[in-house]
């Protein structure tokens, strides 16, 4: 096969591989609305039941009128605030994780011969007083031509500063090119892809912004995909919860290219698909409750495949695979160690201890002392770590650690009672 580059046509200019190109805004958005947010442009604020909410213009438009209006119809998955998803069901999850985590994967056939996969990645980071938020998302596709095949990995990421004593926010937006490579069959071989096959540039991400919205947006019009993208603040003097304009992200379908996906072989994740179970209901079946089915989600899907590289991040993926033999093990260990990354109290008291650099390696750490003994019912490692842990972090237990008994965890099962979990 023989490899060679081809060039990613970007709404503002050409890039290779491994380049990176920057947009920079400054943006006032639309209305003032309540206490802190502005709308976007499209968007009114109203009064209703007493509160100011952003309503879109077009009543034909649904959505969260602080990031964007979108047609009714569109199948949508919305990252917003500090974050939670809404995912193509209708369904709300907070996404409480410091690793990478797939958010769908998605499998269309829009020709008979043409196949094309298209993933997104989400990474989160955690902020002064326990509060996260989406920093980093990336967009994968993988197009397959007869026996040809393109390759497009794009990474997204970006930053808002102000000075102290101005009004104006000042946005840099980021698109990275991680991999845009074609495969061509060998030579003597008829039908070869040409790096111009307008085949391939309607699947090649396109990249522009909206100066007024300060948002990042990413296109890919042969699969009717948007991503729309608005970073949040690294300065530590700035405020992510009440930012104007409030950080997140949505991947959205048009309607009529839903067709085109082939639910078969795409994936149920936490982005669910429209007519399938809810998240709830599968949380049911597994006898969980759904922050930790979704928890559990997010570890079995945390690869490093994509545009990643965390190693701590996938220490804790393979010994939630490896040491974790089986589905129970595993949901049973995020009932108490999702404490980790979800109870507020010990977020707030371990980032308010420690600086970012140092807070971070911390809580992965904890996660991975709490996630080894539980997984190999190992009860010295158990009390080793509930003891060394305060020490090591600065801050009491999450509360289901300190209510765990370690002398029960070696029992095939595990019943919730009242604020705690006993193992039998």
């Amino acid at each position: 096969m023989i490899a060679r580059l081809f060039l990613a046509v970007l709404g503002l200019g050409l890039a290779l591989a491994q380049q990176e190109y920057q947009l920079y805004t400054n943006g006032l958005g639309g209305p003032e609305c309540g206490k802190l947010h502005r709308c976007i442009k499209d968007a009114t604020c109203e009064l209703k039941d007493g509160l100011r909410m952003c309503e879109c213009t077009d009543k034909n438009l649904v959505g969260n009128a602080k990031l964007q209006c979108l047609p009714r119809e569109d199948h949508t998955v919305w990252i917003q605030n500090d974050p939670h998803l809404k995912n193509f069901n209708n369904e709300f999850s907070s996404l409480l994780t410091p690793c990478p985590y797939r958010v769908l994967n998605l499998v269309f056939t829009p020709e008979a011969d043409t196949r094309v996969i298209v993933e997104l990645y989400g990474q989160n980071t955690l902020f002064k007083g326990g509060h996260y938020f989406l920093t980093k998302l990336t967009l994968s596709t993988t197009v397959y031509l007869g026996n040809d095949m393109m390759k497009q990995v794009m990474e997204f990421e970006g930053d808002i500063h102000t000075d102290l004593d101005s009004q104006a926010y000042n946005y840099t937006l980021v698109a990275r090119s991680l991999d845009t490579t074609v495969f061509d069959q060998p030579e003597g071989v008829n039908n070869v892809v040409s790096a111009n096959d307008s085949r391939l540039v309607q699947y090649t991400m396109t990249v522009d912004k909206d100066a007024v919205d300060n948002l990042l947006l990413i296109s890919i019009k042969g699969l009717g995909i948007r991503l729309f993208f608005r970073p949040p603040s690294t300065v530590e003097h700035l405020n992510n919860v009440e930012l104007p304009m409030v950080p997140g992200a949505l991947f959205t379908i048009k309607k009529d290219f839903w067709k085109l996906i082939d639910l078969t072989y795409s994936e149920f994740q936490i982005a669910s698909f429209p007519d399938s179970p809810s998240l709830k209901d599968l949380a049911t079946e597994h006898h969980v409750s759904k922050p930790v089915y979704v928890q559990y989600l997010l570890l079995a899907n945390s690869t490093t495949e994509v545009g990643y590289d965390d190693f701590m991040c996938y220490q804790t993926y393979e010994i939630f695979h490896q040491q974790c033999k089986t589905e129970d093990d595993r949901l049973r260990m995020l009932q108490i160690c999702s404490s980790v990354y979800a109870d507020s109290t010990f977020l707030e008291c371990l980032t308010e201890k420690h600086e970012m650099e140092e807070y971070i390696n911390i809580q992965k750490e904890f996660f991975q002392r709490c996630e080894r003994p539980l997984c190999l019912k190992d009860a010295n490692e158990c009390v080793k770590m509930k003891k060394e842990m305060p020490e090591f972090t600065g801050c009491p237990l999450p509360q289901k650690i300190q209510d765990l008994d370690c002398n029960s965890i070696t029992g095939a099962t595990a019943r919730q009672g009242r604020g705690r979990f006993y193992f039998y």
